[in-house]
């Protein structure tokens, strides 16, 4: 097993790994079990942080210095994709469109609104999850379930969860370039890390699906044995066209298996699913088809005008190359080390923001052409702009200021080496039941860094190694590391803040953390077992 002193951290010892992980723990209970503020949490952990960097892991001011100025940097990303989405969002809500769009989605699904909630909260974010990631599908289908009359916790939530599956081959395969980049299991299993890692992923679409439909009868329907009985029969056949999809397609492009899912979900939400028998509507009880496709596409343009920006300056190489070589920004760091030998090497351009591609600039300029489609329709009343913008300050700030010190907390906690150190523990005192406790370590990682990929970056050396010492599959191991640290998306502080920043929630994050982290933990299990199954029976080899 590997020893944390050739890392340079610390001995391991019991007191060390409960002070390494008492941060997270600190979080869990201000925010779950008090109800404290994001905010409030975010920096009373970022001092605990700060102290144990110092006094326990022999850190010293450059280093914690360094890691809040990393984590600062890093939420302007992020608070650029909120403040723009939740401008988007007025914009639309000021014009009368979701009155529409909601007549529309009522006909097309007869009426059901499990349909509608797993279509635009499920489907649709996997399908935009597949070309651009980093919080924009949360920031883009929240408010629109919330705009067709979801309630705003529920719509955020579903949209955390709906959206977190397809990470692992989302965003053009970024997680999954982590993967075969950070380890030699390509060179060693060729094929092995996407077609494994496809079966875990779709794993957790089904998973994902089922804690939808239980969210939507806990929260809505009060009562989840009859949304179960309702629903089942809908995530059924959506994950099973939808992890047929990524499994097939990352049989030959791994980085578009996000992309192809969503878009076959889409199409048999919309197409197929309301024509089944179970969803058909009643004899005599048929919903009034009063909105043209005509009528539907207008008021749902800012939405397809998103999509067309987004993928246009994302998929079409001669576009993406040429805007991604100018108004680049990143901020350069010196080399930071603990007095134990752990080392942060020195950038010229830490997480540089290329402004041009970057979520947040996409949003604005979409929104914008909205605006001008809009009023050349004749929708966009008076003032209606400036209307939007002082909605947008009033609903973001909340969110804003969860997510700086939330963000600077997690970044010091990798800077100063304790992400690195819990996980190790766990892996210490695993043995052969490795397995079970591999996707905790990918979700840990997650739930730190508030990204998957982030997660895969950080341990996906530490699962090979361990995997290949134990003379277990390295590729189930990074299999299991994939879906868990994509599902651990839901239950990260930082990305629930940014859901509640854009349903206009914000404080409220701590009861989306509580949802989102039974679900996890949920999934993470199931997710362990299958792998302790699969490994005990001597498969992934």
């Amino acid at each position: 097993m590997i020893n944390v002193t050739d890392l340079g951290l610390p001995a391991m010892n019991v007191m060390t790994w409960v002070l390494a992980i008492s941060p997270v723990a600190l979080i869990l209970v201000l925010m779950m079990g008090l109800k404290v503020s994001g905010a409030r949490s975010g920096i009373i952990a970022w001092v605990l942080t700060a102290a144990i960097v110092y006094f326990v892991f022999g850190g010293n001011s450059t280093i914690i210095a360094s890691g809040t100025v990393k984590g600062f940097w890093s939420t302007l990303f992020v608070l650029y994709i909120i403040w723009t989405s939740m401008f988007m969002y007025n914009v639309v809500k000021i014009t009368g469109a979701f009155d529409v769009i909601a007549a529309k989605f009522t006909e097309m699904t007869n009426g059901n609104r499990i349909l509608q909630l797993l279509i635009l909260g499920w489907c649709f974010p996997t399908f935009i999850q597949g070309v651009c990631g980093f919080g924009v599908p949360v920031a883009v289908a929240t408010p629109l379930l919330i705009g067709l009359g979801f309630d705003p916790l529920v719509s955020c939530t579903t949209a955390l969860l709906g959206h977190s599956w397809g990470i692992a081959f989302g965003s053009l395969g970024s997680m999954y370039s982590v993967i075969i980049g950070n380890s030699p299991i390509e060179t060693v299993m060729p094929g092995a890390a996407a077609f494994w890692g496809s079966i875990f992923v779709a794993f957790g679409g089904l998973m994902v699906g089922f804690c939808i439909l239980h969210l939507y009868g806990a929260k809505i329907m009060k009562n989840v044995g009859k949304a179960f009985a309702e629903g089942s029969i809908a995530v059924l056949f959506l994950s099973a066209v939808m992890g047929a999809a990524l499994i097939g397609t990352c049989f030959a492009a791994p980085y578009l298996g996000c992309f192809v899912a969503g878009a076959v979900g889409l199409v048999a939400g919309v197409v197929v699913l309301p024509k089944l028998p179970a969803y058909a509507p009643v004899a005599g009880q048929e919903v009034e088809q009063n909105t043209t496709w005509g009528s539907f596409l207008v008021n749902f343009s800012a939405y397809l005008i998103l999509v067309v920006v987004v993928f246009g300056a994302l998929l079409i190489t001669p576009v993406k190359n040429a805007l991604n070589s100018v108004l680049v920004v990143g901020l350069a760091f010196p080399e930071t080390s603990l007095a134990t030998g752990f080392t942060n090497a020195a950038t010229g351009s830490y997480s540089a923001l290329k402004l041009l591609t970057t979520p947040g600039t996409l949003i604005i300029v979409s929104a914008f052409l909205a605006i001008a489609f809009y009023k050349s329709k004749g929708m966009m009343p008076a003032g209606g702009v400036k209307e939007a913008w002082t909605n947008t300050v009033k609903q973001s700030t909340g969110s804003t200021t969860t997510i700086i010190p939330m963000t600077m907390m997690a970044i010091l906690m990798t800077e100063g080496g304790l992400t690195q150190y819990i996980a190790y523990g766990l892996a210490a005192v695993a043995g052969n039941f490795y397995p079970i406790l591999a996707p905790f370590i990918a979700l840990l990682g997650g739930f730190v860094t508030s990204s998957g990929t982030s997660s895969n970056i950080l341990f996906t050396g530490l699962q090979y190694s361990v995997a290949d010492v134990l003379g277990i599959s390295p590729a189930i191991i990074l299999a299991q590391q994939s879906a868990s640290a994509a599902l651990s998306n839901s239950f990260s502080p930082a990305n629930c803040a940014l859901g509640t920043g854009v349903s206009g929630q914000s404080g409220r994050e701590g009861e989306i953390l509580a949802s989102t982290g039974m679900y996890n933990m949920i999934q993470s299990t199931l997710i362990g077992i299958l792998g302790f199954v699969l490994c005990t029976m001597g498969m992934g080899f």
